[in-house]
């Protein structure tokens, strides 16, 4: 497992991505907002330029996002783990049953194009990028809400990522 955090300023994130070595929707469908939607946009123009297939937007993955974030911004602890301590790629996989998952959390002020910010914030971390750019990625979900981490009003961006199967 890799883990990353990256702390500049206003802006935090963190990644997490796991290899699982065993033995999909449109994004105007799978329940993603006009930011989340943007997120899958720019991912997708940056995997291209790379060369890499883009990611389809997941409803499945979408909830695991949304659930994450709201986890976060309840118990203001910004983490991969869940607060009842699941891993990360556990509760991934609740959601599906992907053999390789990879997931980004960022925070930022509300405050001017918070889509831009956030890819631009993961493609500039190693740790992020890796996971964005990893052919193993096949489908997204992203989940955003805004509420506090302690005493500052941020937007919590949480994006779920997963092999075809």
């Amino acid at each position: 497992m890799r883990t990353a955090l990256l702390a500049c300023g206003a802006v935090i994130c963190c990644c997490v991505v796991l290899a699982w070595q065993p033995g999909s929707a449109h994004a105007k469908t799978a329940g993603l907002d006009g930011t989340e939607r943007k997120v899958v946009k720019l991912v997708n123009r940056i995997r291209a330029r790379h060369g890499l297939k883009r990611l389809k937007a997941s409803r499945a993955l979408a909830r695991a996002a949304n659930d994450h974030t709201g986890d976060i911004l309840r118990t203001d602890v910004l983490s991969h783990s869940s607060s009842d301590g699941t891993p990360m790629a556990t509760r991934v996989r609740r959601y599906t049953g992907a053999d390789w998952v990879g997931e980004n959390i960022a925070t930022v002020t509300r405050k001017g194009s918070a889509a831009r910010k956030v890819v631009r914030m993961w493609m500039a971390s190693p740790g992020h990028r890796a996971v964005l750019l990893s052919p193993s990625g096949r489908r997204i979900g992203v989940g955003k809400r805004a509420g506090r981490l302690g005493t500052a009003k941020r937007a919590v961006f949480t994006a779920d990522l997963a092999s075809r199967h």
